[in-house]
């Protein structure tokens, strides 16, 4: 669970910094609120706290004229979820809050647990990754068997118990208001399983576990459906329909004030930083990044008439910093008019992220503005230590990892689907990093309209990057499939 401390819940006015204390109508017993864990501004907070001595979780809902709604849809979800027999934290209590214009719900507090998403990520046990998705599954076929359709399926819904005792792994769902009764005992429709389970498999971050078709399997088992090739070519559909929605809704995210992102915006200049890194360190040096360009001994990275990069760090943050240079007042007043590279890259990067293509992680981008007109521009994002492919190859062409060119090659496919071209494909732009393969200088990435634009966008991808490959026909060889 992300735990913050910092930020203040705030209910018509008044601040709550934890630790704080509520009183709830009709108890006697005080909230002890410890520990923020998630806030949604203006409509809800999530908490750590004790209640009659116990560790619980509080919701604290405030929106004006929904805080009601909302515990109603919580309370109905919660009932749902235990009737069609999946594991949930039990209600202890609810009421309004006292001490302000909220409503609050106190559940038990699962411990020690984490959320799915986060125990994946962290996981390098591939096996007990395929445990906890398949048991994933059954739940979501106990769910569509009981009538019911989690409207927010993400894999942070969902709880992982860590029983050390017993050895098992509890899967708990969360977040009831999201649940829907479509059919009272009665079961989902096939269409309307398939629609709500593309909502989870859009997800990036469940195909680079386990392929989604074997997943599926495990559902059909657990629900009896027969005919399963025809549901596999439906759901594909769906899927790809459910992943393009849910990218461009994410595209227009990453450029406003968000949970993830931090958006700081006046007369003067345009600001986007990943909230998880907006230390304060990190808002002072982005009034003034050019004080990484200015500080003696700054390692330089590429130093050039449009573009400066170093590596910087920023409190802690082991980062790379790229400026995009205005080199004349022509030059000036052709970037005023355009979208600049900073943005193409902040943008591309959350692209390629969102499609499971590796890049360095965007953490912050700044336009210095006057008004509407743009002028020179940031880019921060993490540094990774590695060597370029080109190098990589020519070093040790025959010891290099087999999986390393199907990477590669699996980087070009994604791209394709996505009709997406890089614009600058030399082999300098792909870093190993750790093993794997990143694509990286994104400053000249286009999303194609039209399939003929990207396939000439591509040629040029294509042959700049076996250009690389001219004196090492050994290499070339491990490419020859791209076209």
């Amino acid at each position: 669970m992300n735990r913050d401390k910092k930020r203040a819940v705030v209910i018509a006015g008044k601040r709550f910094v934890p630790p704080f204390n509520l009183t709830l109508s009709g108890e006697d017993e005080l909230l002890e609120c410890t520990d923020l864990l998630r806030l949604v501004p203006g409509k809800r907070a999530v908490l750590l706290g004790r209640w009659r001595g116990k560790p619980v979780v509080a919701k604290l809902f405030y929106k004006r004229f929904r805080a009601g709604k909302h515990i109603e849809m919580e309370t109905e979800g919660n009932r749902l979820l235990k009737k069609a027999g999946v594991p949930t934290a039990e209600i202890l209590c609810s009421g309004s809050v006292r001490e302000s214009r909220a409503k609050a719900l106190i559940f038990e507090y699962i411990h020690p647990a984490e959320n799915l998403g986060a125990v994946l990520h962290s996981s390098r046990d591939s096996g007990q990754c395929r445990d906890y998705l398949e048991k994933l599954m059954v739940l979501l076929a106990r769910m569509h068997e009981a009538g019911l359709r989690h409207n927010d399926l993400h894999l942070d819904n969902f709880l992982v118990q860590d029983n050390s005792l017993t050895k098992e792994n509890d899967l708990y769902a969360l977040d009831g208001s999201a649940l829907e009764e479509i059919h009272r005992d009665a079961p989902l429709d096939t269409g309307a399983s398939l629609k709500n389970l593309a909502i989870l498999f859009a997800q990036r971050n469940i195909g680079d576990r386990l392929p989604v078709m074997e997943l599926f399997s495990v559902y059909c088992a657990a629900r009896n459906l027969k005919n399963r090739d025809e549901l596999v070519s439906t759901l594909e559909t769906r899927i790809k329909e459910r992943r393009k929605v849910r990218t461009n809704r994410y595209l227009k995210k990453i450029y406003r004030q968000s949970t993830e992102t931090v958006c700081k915006k006046s007369f003067t200049s345009f600001a986007l930083c990943k909230r998880a890194s907006y230390t304060p360190a990190m808002a002072s040096f982005l009034k003034d990044p050019d004080v990484a360009f200015n500080l003696p001994g700054t390692p330089m990275l590429k130093r050039g008439n449009t573009a400066t990069v170093v590596r910087f760090k920023v409190g802690g943050q082991d980062l790379v910093v790229k400026r995009y240079n205005v080199k004349n007042p022509v030059h000036g007043l052709r970037l005023a008019f355009k979208k600049s590279r900073a943005d193409r890259s902040w943008f591309g990067a959350h692209l390629l992220l969102e499609y499971g293509i590796n890049t360095p992680k965007p953490i912050a981008m700044k336009e210095v503005r006057l008004g509407p007109f743009r002028n020179k521009a940031y880019l921060i994002c993490d540094y990774i230590e590695g060597t370029s492919a080109r190098e990589y190859f020519q070093e040790a062409p025959s010891k290099g990892e087999k999986d390393l060119p199907q990477q590669i090659l699996r980087m070009f496919e994604r791209l394709e689907s996505l009709l997406v071209s890089h614009g600058d494909m030399k082999a300098t732009n792909i870093m190993i990093h750790d093993g794997q393969a990143f694509l990286i200088d994104l400053d000249s990435m286009a999303v194609h309209k039209s399939k003929a634009g990207f396939v000439r966008a591509r040629r040029k991808d294509v042959k700049r990057f076996m250009k690389n490959w001219a004196r090492l026909p050994e290499i070339a060889t491990l490419f020859r499939s791209l076209k």
